[in-house]
């Protein structure tokens, strides 16, 4: 996916923020973390987390990007530390997802949202091994204090007959 294919997915959660503080939890090689510096305010940041090095611009669109090597399960973060947080094909790493859900939403300050990225199958594979359907997300989302859970956007996935979603989620 490209950098502009992953703005299209969610800029629907993100378009025209003011200067906010965001974490990118599983961020890869960035794909996500740029996108989501494009729609950011001028003057934000955002914190880019991944198990593995990852070497990405420290600033794009004129957003800083700190980049910190750690396994997201096992991350601790301040209470009401970021605006937002983003998992593109992330969560469908984690087996025990509702556990963490619960751990990751204070982190979120009053007026944040998570953004979610997955493919939506039930089937499992080395890749994906605890799939989550959009219904899935949904639910775990809700039974993990966020609200207003909305599907932001659908493609179809390169590597998988099923289609890619984004959601978006209050606190």
């Amino acid at each position: 996916m490209t950098i502009a294919e992953a703005r299209q997915l969610i800029n629907t959660a993100i378009k025209g923020s003011p200067v906010e503080h965001w974490a990118d939890l599983g961020c890869g090689a960035g794909t996500f973390t740029y996108a989501v510096a494009e729609l950011l305010g001028k003057g934000s940041r955002i914190l880019a987390i991944d198990k593995l090095t990852q070497y990405l611009a420290k600033e794009r669109a004129q957003v800083e990007i700190i980049f910190s090597q750690s396994d997201v399960e096992h991350l601790t973060r301040d209470k009401g530390e970021f605006d937002g947080v983003i998992m593109a094909n992330t969560l469908h790493y984690i087996k025990d997802q509702p556990t963490f859900l619960q751990k990751l939403h204070p982190w979120l300050k009053p007026h944040g949202k998570i953004v979610l990225v997955e493919y939506n199958t039930e089937r499992s594979n080395q890749w994906v091994p605890y799939p989550i359907t959009f219904e899935k997300a949904k639910s775990l989302l809700t039974q993990s204090g966020f609200k207003d859970v909305t599907k932001i956007g659908e493609r179809p996935s390169l590597y998988r007959t099923d289609n890619m979603f984004a959601c978006v989620a209050s606190v």
